[in-house]
């Protein structure tokens, strides 16, 4: 028997099936199941799409003992859920559905207690406690918030690119970055980019959170005051999570999503903004990717313990 983890995303949605070792028998990349964005028929062809590949694996539906799905958007407004769970309930039976922080905290802390933060496409944080008590924080969407998120990095960016276009700030690498990267024969033609060809698609607006993170690193000035408030919007997520919830011990944070590809320039000023708070924590890399940490779930909402041998399969074949 299989357990199946799905770890959904605002640009694809990740599948992991797992034996009752802990060794992954398969690995799938769909496109995103995101209600908004796709609609109930493009959840279902993402899901249809992931039973096709298996089937060529000889591995049927059947086969899957339990699911967890981590799903974007899920538990936010009551429509989509109604919508999310009527397609669910068409390809999976047993189950448990949540909306996808659940896998980064899965994966990035092996479902153990503490806080996971998410700063992908969109940013938000998810966390239990030795109670099974969970919280969240953040996650209102890149209209009403995502502060510290890809997106909101990179238009935060396109604010900076502005800004040094026209002499409010001095012009350093990040103008020149984007320059580069869009081929602008001229800076207003930024405009006619972010809203007539990628009709400010969400999903591009945040690839600009890379070039930001390169001009940072070069030691542009708007460049490494966004990553700054980037990380102080993230360390903010642990003070809304803690505020619902107590943890009795050291509380373990971990992370997960693009933002944290930036490594210590996100991470650096983290910790700093973590330290102001005065409490005990210990930040750690993350243990599993969120897709496996779903599959984990499963096996665990399933009534199973995972032993120190399964563990170590799962890190084994994640690596």
């Amino acid at each position: 028997m299989y357990f199946l983890g799905v770890d959904g995303g605002g640009t694809k949605t990740g599948f992991c099936l797992i034996d009752s070792k802990g060794k992954i028998i398969m690995s799938y990349i769909g496109k995103t199941c995101h209600i908004e964005q796709v609609g109930q028929d493009g959840m279902r062809k993402v899901f249809q799409d992931f039973y096709d590949e298996a089937l060529k694996k000889g591995i049927k539906k059947e086969q899957i003992k339990n699911s967890f799905l981590g799903i974007p958007g899920y538990s936010e407004i009551e429509a989509w859920d109604k919508k999310i769970l009527e397609v669910v309930s068409e390809y999976f039976t047993n189950y448990t559905c949540g909306n996808d922080v659940v896998a980064g905290w899965a994966g990035s802390l092996q479902c153990e207690s503490g806080i996971n933060l998410v700063a992908g496409t969109g940013a938000i944080a998810y966390g239990q406690n030795d109670e099974n008590q969970s919280a969240r924080a953040s996650g209102w969407g890149h209209i009403c918030g995502d502060e510290g998120s890809a997106h909101w990095i990179g238009k935060k960016g396109i604010e900076a690119f502005g800004k040094q276009s026209d002499g409010r700030s001095e012009k350093g690498f990040l103008y020149k970055l984007i320059c580069e990267k869009l081929k602008l024969k001229k800076d207003f033609d930024l405009i006619d980019i972010i809203h007539n060809e990628w009709k400010l698609s969400r999903t591009k607006i945040a690839t600009l959170s890379e070039l930001v993170s390169k001009a940072a690193k070069l030691g542009d000035n708007d460049a490494v005051k966004i990553m700054n408030e980037a990380a102080y919007e993230i360390a903010l997520m642990v003070k809304g999570v803690r505020s619902k919830m107590e943890f009795k011990n050291k509380i373990k944070i971990s992370y997960s999503g693009g933002v944290f590809k930036a490594k210590e320039l996100i991470l650096v000023p983290l910790r700093k903004h973590l330290d102001s708070y005065n409490i005990n924590y210990e930040l750690l890399e993350p243990k599993l990717e969120p897709v496996i940490g779903a599959a984990l779930y499963a096996y665990k909402l399933a009534g199973n313990k995972a032993s120190d041998e399964f563990l170590e399969n799962l890190k084994n074949t994640n690596n």
